[in-house]
């Protein structure tokens, strides 16, 4: 960007910042006229994004902060929901191809793909310990005492990965206040939850143990429907005939199953002993038992006759030649055909396209299968020559997961403490993806992500001269392994292999400080230094479908056809080859200074670095196609003020301008490769820079004890100012997920019964604009616009020990789609993942207290 153009820029947000620092200033003036309303104070929120206690409106970063009440409000029960009320966020369960991950975008800077070989944009942290891929991210909000979302980079204090922002989870501690509740609810599709938690004083003033749980199970919302039967087809071997499936699955009607269903249970346990006034440990275990179907899909747009956009032919010699129109009586991989006959042979009459016949968008249900039968293969070829075995494949995205964390604290001395975090994690994630929509198999993958991890942390805190400074110093180490495996079934590609198991070992070590200096009363200057040093390797596994080896040809097949099927000659290729190891160093900075303009009224300015570590494509589909990814690297200006006026409103903004370089995203084309084998692609590849820059709002009004009001509003503006042209991704494309509006806006009211108990009622609504899903932002990754409103009705008792409350989510039944499968350029259709439908859901909480 040119300096005159960052001028202007920056004389714009100082403009806007003086413009609403004056008018906040003036309100609290106003203010203070104002003696005849009724006393009433806003609760602070206490966050610890420093790694040190402060007030929200002391902190000079934007965050936002919910705590327990406000999510249980709000009818949030999993991470990914939060997303409705953070401005700048995004946050959503992954599709079905993706299985148990979580897609995080912080100001259009996250991740979509699930692969080890690639890393988050996003930082989720769970009581300080680092949650290293999107998948198992779809925690449950459990039992927490608070959730942070820190938007913009966190490079010095949360590190690697941190690029876009951190969301931090805070579990409540074992503190001995010997409470706890049982709820249960019961709703649409069956839902059933059960819940509970309880804290324990084992000795009294030493030991105290804290208990949590949840069990969810409800069906699926997307029906899996029988073609043939649902359109009262007539029998194979018959002009328009398909086989009918639930013929063979013992007479279910037309129905094949559902996709969408969970069926989980999760836990938590924690211990604290505190044996002096000096130091305290505590260690905490989570469990995670996730049996759910497989995430929902529809099938939205598909090409006639498509299936792949591979206009070609193989011969025996020579590149590829160009096939400019499918010929039903030749092999091409252009077409994709359901033969009846079961021997691969065309015939125009019985043959069925794989076409716009099985779309479904708009509704909730779909036509896949999960099986091929070794007559639903596409691909003629596949038939002919004996690639595939029949086989069935479960609709499944089960999740196990196990972490333990052990804490250590020393008050070393009255202003100087230490902190040791160790932590164990391991998840294994099993999912299946047949995300055509159609009885054909035009694509199914069953694959499984094994992952462990192991951290430590240490962070010194002490306070200098008298408290004129705060200083905190740390290290940090991550050593993870990750194996991938996968049955990989892509027809529209000609590719019927094993992939793994892939071995992706990643070790990562820093070193970090920041300073705070109290420069006044009023005002405060912070500084913070990381230096980080990052190592990976990937290891390619690649087998037949039988497991057996890749050495010599696969098949054999017509003499018109390279020896061997030549896409997959490729992908076998690099059966245990071992990339070279990835490794990178950098150091990350910030610095802020913060200004109190009146008691009430905070300004600050920031610059901040973050970076995403870089990797390997995990998908060659050539030799050609493996490639390294450079880390991304970010810089951010912020400037921003934090008011609170007449104690009954509080009101956040802040402008930014992110300078961003070397961005990591999803293509589905590998142009860096020679010209017939740039597709088909799915790589992460850097596709240039960007400046990113935008503005957010939100804050809390509460006139009186009885009625608060709360809302929230980002602008984004997305501008790639480079590109690497190998990629395919044009100047004026977004990065996907990053919408540019977003906005939310609450309102509850608490009516007083007397001795009856209290009434509270809330809705919600939060608004996000079209976006891409995609970073080639085609007419088929577009995400229209939408808005949510949910609603919640709660009474409870006077003595506050019970609580009953009807809840609504998606009232207005709204159809929209969390995320797409954008394939039609490689493939020739789109799937997507439609949100959940109108859901109500009746609860009973009890509580418990000591006296």
């Amino acid at each position: 960007m040119k300096v005159s153009n960052r001028s202007t820029l920056f004389m714009c947000i100082l403009t806007f910042f003086l413009a609403l620092g004056m008018a906040l200033v003036c309100g609290t003036a106003m203010g203070q006229d104002s003696g005849d309303q009724e006393e009433f104070l806003l609760e602070d929120i206490v966050v610890t994004s420093e790694f040190r206690e402060k007030s929200i409106q002391e902190t000079p970063l934007s965050i936002t902060a919910v705590n327990a009440d406000m999510i249980e409000a709000r009818n949030q029960i999993t991470l990914d929901q939060l997303t409705l009320f953070s401005p700048s966020v995004t946050l959503r369960p992954n599709s079905a191809s993706m299985g148990s991950s979580l897609v995080a975008f912080i100001r259009g800077i996250g991740q979509t793909d699930f692969n080890p070989s690639v890393e988050p944009g996003v930082a989720i942290y769970v009581d300080d310990v680092y949650y290293s891929t999107i998948t198992g991210n779809i925690l449950e909000l459990l039992d927490l005492e608070r959730v942070e979302i820190l938007r913009g980079p966190q490079g010095t204090l949360a590190g690697r990965n941190a690029i876009g922002g951190a969301i931090k989870l805070f579990t409540r501690k074992a503190d001995g206040s010997d409470d706890g509740f049982v709820s249960l609810t019961y709703g649409d599709f069956d839902r059933l939850d059960l819940k509970a938690a309880a804290g324990f004083t084992l000795i009294p003033d030493k030991l105290f143990v804290r208990m949590a749980g949840v069990s969810r199970s409800r069906d699926g919302y997307v029906t899996r429907l029988d073609y043939a039967c649902h359109n009262n087809l007539p029998p194979p071997g018959t002009p328009g005939g398909l086989p009918n499936y639930t013929v063979s699955q013992g007479g279910l009607g037309c129905v094949l199953g559902t996709e969408g269903g969970q069926n989980m249970t999760a836990g938590r346990f924690s211990m604290r002993w505190v044996p002096s006034d000096n130091f305290e440990a505590s260690f905490t275990a989570n469990i995670v038992n996730d049996k759910s179907e497989a995430q929902p899909n529809v099938l939205i747009e598909a090409a006639d006759n498509s299936g792949s956009a591979l206009p070609i032919l193989f011969q025996t010699a020579g590149p590829p030649i160009p096939n400019p129109a499918f010929n039903p009586n030749s092999i091409s991989l252009v077409p994709i055909f359901f033969d009846n006959n079961g021997n691969g042979a065309y015939d125009a009459g019985i043959d069925i396209p794989y076409d716009n016949r099985f779309v479904t968008g708009g509704t909730y249900y779909n036509y896949s299968t999960y099986l091929n039968d070794g007559k639903s293969t596409p691909n003629p070829l596949f038939m002919d020559y004996g690639m595939y075995a029949p086989y069935v494949m479960p609709a499944i995205n089960y999740l196990e997961s196990m972490d333990y964390t052990l804490n250590l604290n020393w008050q070393i001395t009255d202003t100087v403490s230490l902190l040791s975090v160790t932590s164990y994690r391991e998840y294994l994630n099993e999912f299946a993806d047949d995300n055509d929509g159609s009885p054909l198999s035009v694509q199914a993958l069953l694959q499984r992500m094994d992952h462990e991890q192991w951290t430590q942390e240490f962070r010194l805190n002490a306070s200098l001269r008298d408290g004129y400074a705060d200083l905190t110093l740390g290290a940090f180490y991550l050593d993870k392994q990750t194996d991938e495996d996968a049955r990989v079934d892509l027809n529209y590609a000609a590719l019927h292999f094993l992939h793994g198991p892939d071995l992706v070992p990643s070790e990562a070590k820093a070193l970090y400080g920041q300073l705070s200096l109290h420069l006044s009363d009023r005002s405060d200057l912070s500084l913070g230094l990381r230096y980080s040093e990052d190592e990976k390797s990937y290891t390619f596994h690649r087998h037949n479908p039988d497991g057996t080896s890749v050495s010599g040809p696969v098949v054999t097949v017509p003499a018109h056809w390279q020896a061997g099927n030549p896409l997959n000659a490729g992908v076998y290729g690099v059966d245990g080859l071992a990339y070279p190891p990835f490794s990178s160093s950098r150091w990350d900075y910030r610095a802020a200074l913060d200004y109190d303009f009146t008691d009430n009224v905070m300004g600050y300015v920031q610059i901040a670095t973050g970076y995403k570590a870089g990797g390997a494509n995990a998908r060659p589909f050539f030799p050609s196609q493996i490639h390294a990814t450079k880390p991304e690297e970010l810089i951010n200006y912020e400037i921003g003020v934090k008011s609170t006026l007449w104690d009954q409103l509080r009101l956040n903004a802040s402008a930014f301008f992110n300078d961003y370089t070397e961005l990591q995203l999803l293509v589905s084309e590998c142009s860096w490769s020679p010209e017939y084998e740039q597709t088909p692609c799915a790589a992460v590849a850097n596709v240039g820079d960007a400046e990113v820059k935008g503005f957010e709002v939100e804050g809390v009004w509460s006139p009186t004890r009885a009625f608060s009001l709360d809302f929230s509003y980002s602008y984004l503006k997305f501008k790639y100012t480079k590109l690497d042209e190998s990629t395919g991704v044009s100047l004026d494309s977004a990065a996907p997920f990053t919408p540019k509006h977003q906005a939310s806006i609450g309102a509850q009211y608490t009516l007083d019964l007397g001795d009856v108990g209290d009434v509270t009622a809330r809705v919600d609504y939060a608004y996000q604009d079209e976006h891409f899903a995609a970073a080639l932002n085609t007419r088929t990754a577009l995400i229209d616009d939408y808005g949510v409103v949910n609603g919640r009705l709660m009474w409870r008792s006077e003595d506050t020990k019970w609580e009953l409350s009807l809840e609504g989510t998606n009232l207005t039944d709204k159809y929209y789609y969390l995320t797409l499968y954008d394939l039609y350029t490689g493939a020739g259709y789109t799937s997507g993942q439609p949100a959940r439908p109108r859901e109500l859901a009746f609860t009973v909480k009890r509580y418990f207290f000591t006296d």
